[in-house]
């Protein structure tokens, strides 16, 4: 009798603690305390590297047309993030070298979301080389702005920027008070033609370049392995980004490598260096803290240092920075 009346009492037991199992299976999920952002088709899902933030693959109507391919990373919740553009430099992509992925997933980590385009001629665009101007670039920066604010839920105050090398005088030329803060690697900022030394060092070679422009229309560029446009060249001509930066009232990041000196002159280095000491506000001044470094940002040969150390120095500037002027302004907002 007693054998049996213990196992009677376990099987009951076991019975009410299954029974209690299946009650609490059966409540519904805890709701977010933010929604998720919404996720268009071609996600790659969270992205790697123990980020939680979503990185897409899109094609964004330009409204001229033709697509800009962009790469998209978002915060995974909330609402409102301030907005990072990433501009690609000369022949480049949206990639940045390598940099852009991870700056933008350690801003989307800190509530900032990025939009990184190919530009025309560039990584995945489906126009030609010749169709890289500054004008249409500009025009690619404001179509991705306003693509962001619609389709997200993007601020339509806090505006950050990025640009390396051609990128940078791209993101120089877009300074206006809608721009909260710019961080420039290594701009091409130099004045008028001077601004396109990267395809000829010397004064006599640019404008030879430039005439035989204007005479056929484009040029090849051999060393490039591209083919520019007459109006590449005329609008760098006439543009003088310098009078933008200093005329920026934002803040600013700016930093130049050693490996700069192939493509930059120090005539660049300086002009840039003593505009933005020429305004009344500070600046981040990184101008002598990459002496190992190449102009896309990784070690320069015999230099002892790794390419991911480089990589982390301008990338953790880079973020902090943006962090700082973005969510310290939206949160005076």
């Amino acid at each position: 009798m007693k054998r049996t009346n213990h196992a009677f009492l376990w099987m009951t037991l076991l019975c009410l603690i299954l029974a209690g199992c299946a009650a609490r299976s059966a409540d519904p999920p805890a709701e977010s305390s933010s929604p998720a952002p919404v996720v268009e088709e071609g996600t790659s899902g969270p992205a790697d590297f123990g980020s939680s933030a979503i990185v897409e693959d899109v094609s964004i109507d330009s409204g001229r047309g033709y697509a800009i391919p962009s790469t998209i990373t978002l915060p995974a919740s909330g609402q409102d993030w301030p907005l990072v553009v990433l501009c690609h430099g000369f022949t480049g992509n949206r990639n940045g070298d390598g940099h852009f992925p991870r700056v933008a997933r350690e801003l989307a980590d800190r509530g900032i979301a990025c939009v990184a385009p190919d530009f025309a001629g560039n990584g995945e665009s489906a126009l030609p080389f010749t169709d890289y101007t500054l004008s249409g670039m500009y025009d690619d920066l404001e179509s991705v702005i306003a693509y962001m604010r619609t389709a997200y839920p993007v601020s339509s105050e806090m505006l950050g920027l990025v640009g390396h090398s051609m990128g940078g005088r791209v993101a120089t030329l877009h300074l206006d008070e809608r721009v909260t803060a710019v961080a420039l690697w290594s701009p091409a900022n130099n004045t008028g033609s001077d601004g396109f030394e990267f395809l000829s060092h010397t004064a006599e070679g640019r404008e030879e370049l430039l005439q035989r422009a204007r005479t056929e229309g484009q040029v090849e560029v051999p060393s490039w392995g591209v083919t520019v446009s007459k109006t590449f060249l005329e609008e760098m001509d006439e543009s003088d980004p310098c009078a933008r930066l200093e005329a920026y009232d934002g803040p600013v990041l700016l930093a130049f490598a050693a490996g700069d000196s192939e493509v930059l002159s120090d005539d660049t280095v300086a002009l840039v260096t003593r505009t933005l000491r020429s305004r009344d506000r500070s600046f981040v001044d990184m101008t002598g803290d990459f002496p190992d470094a190449t102009h896309n940002y990784t070690a320069l040969l015999d230099s002892g240092s790794s390419d991911a150390e480089v990589c982390r120095r301008i990338e953790s500037a880079t973020v902090g920075f943006l962090a700082d002027a973005l969510l310290t302004d939206a949160d005076s907002h």
